[in-house]
C-alpha cells in the first residue's frame, strides 16, 4: 500500500459538523434517549468509519486524535488541565474515559466563559477557542486523548495511524493571558509527557501542526523553540516528529530544518510557490520526510491537477532522494466530507466543488502521476483541464458578497482575478525553481 519514497498523508478529516451520525448521537444524548455509554458506542462507530474511509481512499498516514465534539484547541486545553474537565462518570456509565471523553463536557454544557475566548482560524472564515493562561497556571497532562485515539485505531487499520496535535509554539500563541514565550516554557514538559505516552502506546510518527512557524517569528523566540523541540525529541527518541508548517511559507526553512524533526511539511500553494523556491535555494535533507502540501485544504474548488503535476515533477527533480508525503495544505476538518443535496453557490456546477473526499482523491491522482507518469492519469488531467477552464470563465462573475462564496473566490482566483491558483506554485516560480 505504501511506497517507501512516496506516500499520501492527511492532517485531519471532516469535523463533527459534517457527520450526520455523530450529530444524531449528540441530539439523542441531550434528549435523554441514550446514556453516555450509548453515546460513546455510537461515536466510536463514527470515528472508526471515518478512519476506514480514509484508508479506502489510499491515505497512508491517517490522522488520529483530530476528532472533536467541540473545538480542537479546547480539547488540548482540557487535556492540559487549562479548561474545565468533563463531568465525572459513574461506573455504570463507563466509557467516558475513551477518545470521546473530552467532548462530554461540551455535550452536557458549554465551557465556562473564563476558560477560553475565540480567535480567528488560520486562513479561513471560522473561529476557534483560545484558552487563557492565568498567572498561576500550571499545565499538566490530565489525560492523553492522542494515545487513546491511536490505541483505538490501530487494530482496525492496515495503514499507519498518526496522532496529530497542535504544536506547542502555536498553542502558546493561541493562548492568552501570558507572553507566548512564558506559556511555551510551561507547556514544554506537558508536550514531552504526551509524546512519551504516544511512544509507549506504539506510535511511530506524530504530526505537530505549527502554522505560527510559517509566519514571521521573533528572533528571540527561536532559541526557546529549539529547546522545546529538543525536549520533545529527547522525551521519546523512538517517536518520529513531523513538523507541519501549515497555512503559509516561513521566511527561512533553514530554521525549521534546524529543529529535531524527522519531517517538515510545507505549503506549496501559498505565496506564488515560495516553498518551491525555498527548497530550490536551501535544498532538503535526504534523511527527512518532506510533506508537500499540494492540495489547498482551505479552497472549496477542485485542484488544477496538471499544474500540480508540474510542480511535483519539479520538486522531485530538485530533491530526488527525499521521501515525499503528498498532503493537503492543512486539516480537511473545514471541508465537508462529501457533497450532499443542494446547489453550488451562484449556480456554479457542483462537480467543480471539492469536499474532503474529493481532495483525498486528487492526492491519489497526483501520487499515481508522479509514480507512474502522466499517461497513467491522463483522463483525470483532461477532466481537471475542463473544470479549470470553466472556473476561469465563471468565477469573475461571482459577486463578492463577503459570504462563503466570496471567501471561496479568494482561494479560487489568482491575484489578477483570472485563473484559480495552482495547488502549488505560479508558473514563473516553478520555472525558476524546478528548471534551475
Amino acid at each position: 500500500m505504501e511506497r517507501p519514497d512516496l506516500i499520501i498523508a492527511n492532517l485531519g478529516y471532516a469535523g463533527i459538523g459534517e457527520l450526520p451520525e455523530a450529530i444524531a448521537a449528540l441530539e439523542a444524548y441531550r434528549a435523554g434517549e441514550i446514556g453516555r455509554r450509548g453515546l460513546e458506542e455510537r461515536l466510536k462507530a463514527v470515528r472508526l468509519a471515518r478512519l476506514l474511509k480514509q484508508q479506502e481512499a489510499g491515505v497512508d498516514w491517517i490522522p488520529v486524535g483530530d476528532f472533536t465534539l467541540s473545538d480542537r484547541a479546547l480539547d488540548h486545553a482540557a487535556a492540559f488541565g487549562l479548561a474545565p474537565e468533563p463531568k465525572p462518570v459513574s461506573i455504570g456509565e463507563a466509557g467516558a474515559r475513551g477518545p470521546a471523553a473530552s467532548g462530554f463536557a461540551g455535550a452536557d454544557e458549554p465551557p465556562e466563559p473564563a476558560a477560553c475566548r475565540s480567535k480567528a482560524r488560520y486562513g479561513i472564515a471560522q473561529r476557534h477557542a483560545a484558552p487563557t493562561f492565568t498567572a498561576d497556571a500550571a499545565p499538566r497532562l490530565v489525560r492523553n486523548p492522542w494515545a487513546e485515539a491511536f490505541l483505538e485505531a490501530r487494530p482496525h487499520l492496515a495503514a499507519l495511524p498518526v496522532p496529530v496535535m497542535i504544536g506547542p509554539y502555536t498553542f502558546a500563541k493561541l493562548a492568552g493571558g501570558l507572553p507566548a514565550e512564558e506559556a511555551l516554557e510551561r507547556l514544554a514538559p506537558v508536550y514531552a509527557e504526551a509524546l512519551r505516552g504516544l511512544a509507549a502506546a506504539g506510535a511511530e510518527w506524530a504530526q505537530l501542526e505549527e502554522p505560527e512557524l510559517a509566519r514571521p517569528v521573533p528572533a528571540e523566540h527561536w532559541p526557546l523553540i529549539g529547546r522545546v523541540w529538543r525536549a520533545m525529541h529527547d522525551a521519546a527518541p523512538q517517536l518520529s516528529l513531523m513538523l507541519q508548517a501549515t497555512s503559509g511559507v516561513p521566511d527561512d526553512i533553514g530554521r525549521l530544518l534546524g529543529l529535531p524533526a524527522a519531517g517538515v511539511g510545507l505549503d506549496f500553494t501559498a505565496d506564488g510557490g515560495r516553498a518551491l523556491q525555498a527548497v530550490a535555494k536551501r535544498g532538503f535533507p535526504s534523511d527527512r520526510v518532506l510533506g508537500a502540501g499540494i492540495v489547498d485544504g482551505r479552497s472549496v474548488w477542485r485542484c488544477d491537477l496538471r499544474a500540480a503535476c508540474e510542480l511535483l515533477e519539479n520538486l522531485r527533480r530538485l530533491v530526488p532522494q527525499v521521501r515525499l508525503a503528498l498532503q493537503p495544505t492543512c486539516s480537511l476538518a473545514h471541508a465537508p466530507s462529501a457533497l450532499r443535496g443542494g446547489r453550488a453557490p451562484h449556480g456554479l456546477p457542483r462537480h467543480a466543488l471539492a469536499c474532503a473526499d474529493v481532495k483525498l482523491g486528487e492526492l491519489r491522482v497526483l501520487r499515481d502521476a508522479l509514480a507512474e507518469g502522466r499517461d497513467a492519469v491522463k483522463l483525470d488531467l483532461m477532466d481537471s483541464d475542463v473544470i479549470q477552464d470553466m472556473l476561469r470563465v465563471l468565477l469573475p462573475a461571482v459577486p463578492s458578497d463577503g459570504g462563503p462564496a466570496g471567501n471561496a473566490r479568494t482561494h479560487a482566483r489568482g491575484p489578477a482575478g483570472g485563473k484559480p491558483p495552482v495547488a502549488g506554485a505560479s508558473s514563473r516560480a516553478q520555472a525558476a525553481a524546478g528548471t534551475a
